[in-house]
């Protein structure tokens, strides 16, 4: 039973219903949990655009602080959390918290192939750790396949 969970938060709507699933985990096994939110940057390509950079990064910054406080106000009030807020990539900062040997498992939220929860779970798995991913269906491997080789029947020969 892990009592220690380590939450990884994007600012978006499916970190906080991971979030929702990793407090009642702590509520149910007195548990405390810290949650990493990492702010999200403005793609490069904002740049040509015909806005202001630094106002459309003030923007998002506050969006995904109003989503985490969002969640963190609807989670029981006996669950201790610490909230840890970083400008550097979701998947540097949870390896990082990970490695201080404090926590006993990952809570991520389930994202696409190229979004930031989903090179943090590919990060974890890489040291050998299996992230509790909320909102997906579970991770199935392949089941391995032997192909029998069948010899061809011999077809008797007239004498």
């Amino acid at each position: 039973m892990p009592r220690r969970l380590l939450v990884g938060h994007d600012g978006s709507p499916a970190s906080t219903e991971a979030l929702r699933y990793a407090g009642r985990l702590a509520c149910t096994w007195h548990g405390r949990l810290t949650v990493v939110l990492a702010l999200p940057h403005v793609p490069f390509g904002a740049v040509m655009a015909p806005v202001s950079v630094p106002a459309l990064e003030e923007e998002a910054r506050l969006a995904a602080e109003r989503e985490l406080c969002l969640g963190v106000t609807e989670l029981a009030p006996d669950v201790s959390v610490t909230t840890v807020v970083t400008c550097t990539g979701l998947r540097r900062a949870l390896v990082r918290a990970w490695r201080c040997g404090e926590h006993d498992a990952v809570v991520l939220a389930a994202g696409g192939p190229f979004s930031a929860v989903g090179g943090a779970a590919r990060a974890l798995r890489r040291l050998g750790l299996e992230p509790i991913i909320v909102g997906a269906p579970p991770r199935r491997r392949p089941a391995l396949r032997l192909r029998r080789r069948t010899r061809a029947a011999r077809r008797a020969r007239p004498a």
